[in-house]
């Protein structure tokens, strides 16, 4: 991964709410001390302030590190996203 960290929830909508079923989520990751602002769909991934979440940031899905297709892969063959 380029980045994998825990973020934990500091601010919603802090400038007030733009879509219905959207968020601005302001974290802070516990590890590197990043500040992340990401909108999110919070309907789907609900989030409250003091939540915390995983993210993890990678150039492919692939575990063995060949570029991918870009498109979605059908073939059963284990990626990162099983692991989610």
């Amino acid at each position: 991964f380029l980045l994998e960290d825990l973020f934990d929830v500091k601010d919603i909508d802090q400038d007030g709410k733009k879509f219905d079923n959207v968020s601005r989520i302001q974290a802070l990751s516990q590890t590197y001390g990043l500040e992340l602002t990401i909108d999110i769909n919070t309907e789907i991934y609900p989030m409250k302030v003091f939540d915390r979440f995983s993210m993890a940031l990678s150039t492919n899905l692939r575990k063995d590190g060949e570029p991918d297709e870009g498109v979605f892969d059908q073939s059963g063959v284990e990626t990162f996203a099983d692991d989610f």
